[in-house]
C-alpha cells in the first residue's frame, strides 16, 4: 500500500435505495482511497446486487456474510484491510469530494497522528418526516499529544461525537489484539472512549467531510426497545472497565467519570421508558465508582419507578448503601 494509505470499510444492510449514492460519493473523490471493502450483512433486498455492479480503479471487495450486525461487519472489514489507516463509512451517507485528499495531507503534515477527528452535517432524505437534526461540528481544530488536553477541548466544545464515520484511525489500533466493535446496539458509543484511550496523538479538523442522511428506518431513528436498553448497559459497563484502569491521570479519570455517569443515567431512563427491569447491582457499582450524589438520587428514583416489583426491603438496603457511598 502507498504512503499514508486509507481503506474505507462499509457495512451494508438493506440499503439498496441509498447505497448507490454512497458509493458515488467515494468514486467522486478528488483522490481515491487506497481500498474499498463493502461487507453485505445478509441483506434481503438488492443491496448486494447494487454493490457488485460498481467498479473502482482501486481494490474493491464486496463480501456477503450472514447477518451479524453492524459491529461484526466492521470487524470483518478490519481483518481484510491492508492500509495504514481505516475509515468506517455508513452505506446510506455521503462524503465531500475532498475528504480523502484533505485527510491524507493533514496526516502527512502532522506527524501521522493515531486518530483524525473531523466535522459532519446532517441532511434530510426527501421522504423523511421526523425532526431529528444533529450538529456534528467540532468547533475547534488542533494537534494534541496529550489526551487530557484533547478531552478538555472536546468536552468544552461539546464535540465528543462517537460515530466512527467522524474519524479516521490507524489500523494498528484494531484487530484481535486491539479494538473491536461489540455485537450490541450502540456499539460505536460503547467503543468510542476505548478508541480515544488507545490513541496517544489526536488531530482535530473543524471541516465538514461527512454528510449524515436522516431517513426513515435507519438505526439512528428507530423507536426505543430492549436492544437500546442492552446497548446502554453495555456502554455503562465499557466505561466502568475503563474507569478501573490505574494508569488514568486525574484529569482523564474526571472525563471517564463524567461519561460513566451519563451512561448510567441513560441506561436507567431507557429501562424505565420501556418498562424493563433494571440491573440495580450494576447501577450501584457505577454510583460507588463515581461517588455522585446527584447520580445516586436520580438513579434511585428512576429505578423505583421503573421496577415497581422491587421489594421494599431491597429498596431499604439500597438506600443504606447509597448513604454510605455519599458519606464516604
Amino acid at each position: 500500500m502507498a504512503d499514508c494509505s486509507i481503506s474505507i470499510i462499509i457495512p451494508a444492510y438493506n440499503v439498496d435505495h441509498y447505497l448507490g449514492a454512497a458509493l458515488d460519493s467515494i468514486k467522486a473523490q478528488s483522490e481515491l482511497p487506497d481500498e474499498v471493502i463493502l461487507i453485505d450483512d445478509g441483506s434481503t433486498d438488492r443491496t448486494l446486487e447494487v454493490a457488485r455492479a460498481y467498479e473502482f480503479s482501486v481494490p474493491y471487495r464486496v463480501v456477503p456474510i450472514e447477518n451479524g450486525g453492524q459491529g461484526n461487519a466492521r470487524n470483518i472489514g478490519v481483518g481484510m484491510a491492508s492500509s495504514q489507516y481505516i475509515y468506517f463509512f455508513d452505506s446510506d451517507d455521503l462524503l465531500t469530494e475532498n475528504f480523502i485528499s484533505s485527510i491524507k495531507k493533514r496526516i502527512r503534515d502532522n506527524q501521522r497522528p493515531d486518530i483524525v477527528l473531523f466535522s459532519g452535517e446532517s441532511f434530510n432524505d426527501r421522504d423523511y418526516q421526523g425532526n431529528r437534526w444533529s450538529d456534528y461540528r467540532r468547533g475547534f481544530s488542533g494537534m494534541y499529544f496529550n489526551r487530557a488536553e484533547f478531552l478538555d477541548q472536546a468536552y468544552s466544545h461539546n464535540a465528543l461525537f462517537c460515530s466512527p464515520c467522524l474519524y479516521v484511525s490507524k489500523k494498528s489500533l484494531w484487530g484481535p489484539d486491539g479494538l473491536a466493535f461489540g455485537p450490541n446496539f450502540l456499539e460505536d458509543e460503547a467503543l468510542f472512549y476505548p478508541v480515544l484511550f488507545a490513541c496517544d496523538s489526536f488531530l482535530v479538523i473543524d471541516e465538514v467531510f461527512f454528510l449524515r442522511r436522516n431517513r426513515e428506518g435507519s438505526t439512528m431513528n428507530m423507536d426505543l426497545d430492549i436492544r437500546h436498553v442492552n446497548g446502554a448497559l453495555n456502554c455503562m459497563e465499557s466505561a466502568l472497565r475503563l474507569y478501573k484502569r490505574k494508569s488514568l491521570s486525574p484529569r482523564e479519570r474526571w472525563h471517564v467519570r463524567k461519561r460513566l455517569k451519563s451512561y448510567c443515567l441513560a441506561y436507567v431512563i431507557k429501562s424505565k421508558r420501556i418498562g424493563a427491569s433494571i440491573r440495580l447491582k450494576e447501577v450501584l457499582i457505577a454510583i460507588v465508582k463515581t461517588r455522585s450524589l446527584s447520580l445516586s438520587t436520580k438513579a434511585l428514583l428512576y429505578s423505583i419507578r421503573a421496577d415497581q416489583s422491587t421489594p421494599v426491603q431491597g429498596i431499604g438496603r439500597l438506600l443504606k448503601r447509597l448513604a454510605r457511598v455519599v458519606k464516604g
